[in-house]
């Protein structure tokens, strides 16, 4: 904790965009506690980034599927577990340059 991975992470997206032209789709999929961290440091260090906050919730989720996370109108995707894998039709249509995972640990055996 506090060793800046998040702002390393952003920086290295940020490089990525402006000095290797990648400037393809990330995912940052994160635990809902860290949301609202992730969204505020790419709004500090990285404004020019247009980041989609991909909310698990229905009531939320599908107005932010037909609106924000189409063709064009994204560079970043912060989603947790649960909605990678409730909006994962949706998201294999993009074609995904890196996926970042924050606490890989929930990711450490078949069953997560």
């Amino acid at each position: 904790m506090g060793l800046g991975k998040t702002v390393q992470t952003i920086s290295l997206l940020s490089f990525l965009r402006e000095f290797k032209q990648i400037k393809g789709y990330h995912m940052v999929i994160v635990p809902k506690s860290c949301i609202p961290n992730w969204m505020n440091e790419f709004k500090r260090w990285s404004p020019d980034m247009r980041v989609v906050n991909l909310i698990a919730r229905k009531e939320f989720r599908e107005e932010i599927l037909a609106r924000d996370l189409q063709e064009g109108k994204f560079d970043v995707v912060v989603t947790t577990f649960e909605g990678y894998r409730i909006c994962l039709n949706s998201l294999l249509k993009f074609k995904w340059e890196y996926l970042i995972v924050d606490e890989a640990h929930k990711i450490k055996n078949e069953e997560s």
